[in-house]
């Protein structure tokens, strides 16, 4: 009885020494930053909230800004944050500035811009789109995003970039005709297919982004590209206004200086020098 009992703790024992160097080993596979990342499922947050879930959406909300900031402070993926935005947006769907916000932080993170970061940021403005029907914010930047920025960011020969761009089309129409919306939207949808009104469109973007952005670096990343943007729109303006000249001087004076042909107008024929002294106002033949 004795020796039999002493075999079964001794198995025991044996037992839960394995589990417990079993469990160790696998502990040492996590990554050291799942212990302060980690989040609980949202069904648990729901339970342990006591009622009070727009407050811990709140807390959940700090916890990714703070997140955010170190992270883009020293230069790392902010891979737990579509995971933090989605479970705040789970406790408090009405959440509204988290989903613009939200879908900034997780494009304009200090990191080079991929496709995948475009489309966990989609997925936020999505779920935006069922909780605030009415708004045209959350929708005009998930257009955008499918028309512009996805397929910039994607391989030239990404097979995708068709889908997305015919999906963010129709989407800022649908924008266009949302009661309330700014008046430039819908010019602006009228020439997104050309590359000016595209152009335009991704300045607006930008600014929106920028003014829901919390984080100065990520406001700098967005600055960055507006300037770039900017600087670019300016260019073509210019190259657009030289050649203009170039046509004004060929059509009318191309073997004098520039400035000759812009004072003296058109180029004016005999018969057209004619044709203007017989009909000028109050002109008197004898």
């Amino acid at each position: 009885m004795t020796a039999g009992l002493a075999a079964l703790l001794a198995g025991l024992a044996t037992t839960a020494g394995l589990s417990l160097s079993s469990a160790r080993t696998l502990r040492e596979k996590w990554p050291g930053e799942a212990d302060t990342f980690y989040l609980p499922p949202s069904r648990v947050l729901r339970a342990v909230s006591l009622g009070h879930r727009e407050l811990l959406a709140d807390l959940i909300h700090v916890r990714a800004n703070v997140y955010f900031g170190t992270q883009l402070y020293a230069r790392l993926p902010t891979k737990w944050l579509a995971q933090y935005l989605h479970t705040a947006i789970d406790l408090d769907p009405r959440f509204h500035r988290l989903y613009l916000s939200g879908a900034a932080m997780l494009v304009y993170n200090g990191q080079r811009i991929v496709p995948d970061m475009v489309l966990a940021a989609n997925s936020i403005l999505e779920r935006g789109r069922l909780a605030f029907p009415f708004d045209w914010e959350i929708p005009f930047q998930l257009g955008f995003n499918l028309l512009y920025e996805l397929p910039n960011d994607a391989d030239p020969d990404d097979p995708r970039i068709p889908g997305w761009r015919q999906e963010g089309v129709e989407i800022l129409r649908q924008v266009s005709l949302f009661e309330g919306v700014p008046y430039f939207i819908p010019n602006l949808v009228a020439r997104m297919l050309t590359k000016q009104g595209s152009e335009d469109l991704a300045i607006r973007h930008l600014e929106q982004a920028y003014a829901v952005a919390t984080n100065e670096e990520a406001r700098a990343q967005i600055r960055g590209k507006l300037i770039a943007l900017r600087g670019r729109r300016a260019a073509d303006d210019l190259a657009e206004k030289q050649r203009e000249l170039d046509r004004l001087v060929s059509n009318r004076y191309p073997d004098f200086p520039e400035a000759f042909s812009i004072v003296m107008g058109p180029k004016m024929t005999s018969k057209g020098i004619l044709s203007a002294t017989l009909t000028a106002p109050n002109r008197k033949f004898d």
